[in-house]
């Protein structure tokens, strides 16, 4: 939808809006004047019945009624009575005035004027509304249901309504009985004078109030639509003229810059805003006519520029990748190190190990050695201490072989005794048999002796003989056992020498081996440098690929925007 449509549109829904509240104002007001018009009425009609009542009171009060004759005929006496002369003038007056009256109040003499529930509430709202005194109360209720409009004002009782309604005890004064009745034989209610009881009410139909209003209503609209019609066309004509026509030559201008003629100049310099809109354009266009000059002045150095970066940027590709490839040989040869330098740390430290095995051996011998120098120093001792023994036993055996000869020779003579003695008892005879036998006894104990002694000898002569053997092999021991002992001693400082040595060895190993470590892990650090540079002069080489791709692209873009800028017209 285009702009003079909308505006159209809403300019006519505002003119609309307008008239709609004009008309809406309009018929509240008349409303409000018809009722308040129908009110006064009202007004007026109980205005003139209660002016009747009063002149009736103050004719009954200049006695020009003849009461006495009043009283023998009830009809004429209520025709005096001033209430009654208000409710017969407004019965007769009502039906040319197209009114409806009632006088409700509660319990009421006449049924007519019995109070519905509308009734009853009036009169409860004119009680509330009673602040005494000579003014009294109105109310006025729409009637939606009935499309009528009640009016209400209170009847307040005078002294003179006191003769029917006042106190019973003067029923005897004034009418002529004592059960306090008034003289229609209605029992009197005991009221006073100033009291409200019961109140005029005037029925008021809406139907010919809103049939003015309409009516009234059709005139206004007769008048305001052509009116609000002609002011539309106006509007419309002057938007048309001062406006739109003045914004399609704008329109015509921005689609000339749209297109991409920045030498437009838009002719409109007039001091409202659809002027200071086209100034604004101007130099709107001007300053786009200025931007695109730099532009292309821009573009065009940017595509020789792109030129250049592309050529330095292939260049420098090329490098990064020869450096990448340098780089990850290096790291190839420098992992080769480090391996072979963790190899020889590894056989380091085995030889380290080796040498502290061979240390722990060489104390072990060491420890071996002296302990055996030791046993063969007791050993010497012993043997001498055992050859001093058996030189001794030897020289016990010979003492022995020397105590054996006497007893042999004991023996010896013991043998010749018994001999002697066995003559000597051959020759006593039967006497000497008895000594015979102890003489045979003691020759055969001393032929034991004997043998005993020679078997003893002869062990002892071996004894002397191994113990000579012993003593000379104890000697042969114990030279032995020097020379061990002195061999041991040898041994013992060779394995001191020794043992030094390989600490020494151990010591070197160990620095070695430490060295050797301490070298694999600055090898590894430089592995890992050097794959780190390896890395990123990828990550390099990459990135100048990606530059150089970008600086192409680059180019092709400053090319395009040429080709894009030079669709423009600007001014030189």
């Amino acid at each position: 939808m285009k702009l003079n449509v909308k505006i159209t549109l809403f300019v006519a829904v505002i003119v609309i809006i307008g008239m709609g509240i004009l008309f809406t104002v309009n018929y509240f007001q008349m409303k409000k004047q018809y009722f308040n018009a129908e009110i006064a009425k009202a007004r007026s009609f109980v205005l003139a019945a209660e002016g009747v009542r009063e002149y009736m009171a103050l004719s009954m009060e200049a006695d020009i009624y003849d009461m006495g004759k009043a009283k023998k005929d009830l009809n004429k006496l209520l025709l005096t009575v001033p209430i009654v002369g208000a409710m017969k003038v407004m019965e007769l007056k009502s039906e040319e005035a197209g009114l409806k009256f009632k006088v409700p109040k509660i319990s009421p003499r006449n049924q007519k004027n019995k109070p519905d529930s509308i009734d009853l509430k009036s009169l409860e709202v004119l009680n509330t509304l009673d602040k005494g005194g000579k003014t009294t109360p109105e109310y006025v209720f729409h009637d939606t249901e009935n499309h009528q409009i009640r009016y209400y004002k209170s009847v307040r009782l005078s002294e003179m309504c006191e003769s029917c309604h006042g106190d019973p005890a003067t029923s005897k004064e004034l009418w002529g009985n004592d059960q306090g009745l008034d003289p229609t034989g209605v029992k009197m209610e005991n009221w006073r004078a100033g009291e409200l009881h019961g109140a005029f009410e005037i029925f008021l139909p809406t139907a010919p109030v809103y049939a003015a209003i309409y009516k009234n209503l059709g005139v206004s609209a007769a008048v305001f639509v052509p009116v609000g019609i002609v002011i539309l066309i106006i509007l419309i004509y002057i938007n048309n003229k001062f406006i739109f026509k003045r914004l399609m030559y704008m329109r015509e201008m921005l689609n000339l810059v749209a297109s991409g003629d920045f030498t437009v100049h838009v002719k409109d310099d007039s001091p409202d805003e659809v002027g200071d809109l086209s100034r604004a354009l101007n130099k709107m266009v001007a300053d786009v006519n200025d931007a695109m000059s730099v532009i292309v002045d821009s573009i065009s150095s940017l595509a020789s520029t792109s030129a250049e970066l592309s050529s330095n940027a292939e260049t420098i590709a090329q490098g990064a990748q020869e450096q990448a490839e340098q780089a990850s040989t290096t790291a190839s040869a420098v992992e080769e190190v480090n391996s072979t330098v963790v190899e020889v740390a590894q056989n380091a430290a085995n030889v380290s190990n080796s040498a502290e095995e061979a240390s722990m051996s060489v104390g072990n011998g060491h420890a071996l050695v002296e302990e055996t120098r030791n046993m063969m120093v007791l050993i010497s001792n012993t043997i001498t201490d055992s050859a001093k023994t058996v030189e001794k036993l030897g020289n016990s055996s010979e003492q022995i072989g020397q105590i054996i000869q006497v007893i042999d020779d004991i023996a010896d003579q013991t043998n010749l005794l018994a001999l002697n003695a066995a003559i000597e008892a051959a020759r006593a005879g039967d006497h000497g048999r008895g000594f015979a036998v102890v003489a045979d006894e003691v020759r055969k104990l001393a032929e034991k002796t004997v043998n005993a002694t020679k078997e003893i000898g002869s062990m002892i002569e071996a004894i002397q003989i191994d113990t000579k053997g012993a003593v000379e092999g104890m000697s042969e021991g114990v030279e032995q056992v020097k020379n061990g002992n002195n061999k041991a001693e040898e041994a013992k400082t060779s394995l001191d020498i020794i043992k030094g040595n390989v600490d020494n060895v151990s010591n070197e190993v160990n620095m070695i081996a430490r060295a050797t470590e301490e070298q694999a892990k600055a090898t590894e650090m430089m592995a890992e440098s050097i794959e780190n540079i390896s890395r990123i002069t990828g990550e390099n080489s990459l990135a100048s690929q990606e530059t150089a791709e970008a600086v192409e692209q680059l180019s092709v873009l400053a090319s395009d925007l040429q080709g894009l800028v030079s669709k423009f017209k600007i001014k030189s």
